[in-house]
């Protein structure tokens, strides 16, 4: 199906923003050669065709994630050892990415800051929901505050 409404919860807009901020930055600083091959602009680019790939059709199995995180969806290819998690609805249609992870966290199985164990921690901590029928997450999918 396509035709998502796609959305960014506040946690991955904040690292989408970051990223932002160091391609610029990168802009300003490296001569255009230079700039192309640096791997945060590299990044940048993946994450945003990643988010274009998932939009076309995000209930892919490849995506399927098990265990405490089966109702969320992840996005690896092209992404080293990045992450995207995301969550989506198809009634409403809505994909909602969650987490991005940093350079902080890469995927490394067993590790203590593997992007998957930060996400199950920030599950924990309330700061998502799955679920676009929660109330909590009507009002901010809809733009509604209160």
């Amino acid at each position: 199906m396509k035709g998502y409404l796609l959305k960014y919860h506040e946690f991955y807009h904040q690292r989408i923003q970051e990223l932002k901020e160091r391609v610029k930055e990168l802009d300003q600083r490296l001569r255009p050669e230079e700039f192309r091959r640096h791997e945060v602009v590299k990044l940048a680019l993946r994450v945003r065709r990643a988010e274009q790939e998932i939009a076309q059709d995000p209930n892919r199995p490849e995506y399927l994630l098990h265990g405490e995180l089966r109702k969320f969806r992840r996005y690896k290819r092209g992404l080293g050892r990045y992450r995207i998690i995301f969550c989506f609805s198809e009634q409403p249609p809505i994909i909602v990415f969650l987490y991005l992870n940093t350079e902080e966290s890469l995927r490394k199985e067993g590790g203590r800051h593997d992007p998957y164990e930060e996400f199950k921690a920030f599950l924990r901590r309330g700061g998502v929901s799955h679920d676009p029928q929660d109330p909590r997450v009507r009002k901010w999918i809809l733009g509604r505050a209160g």
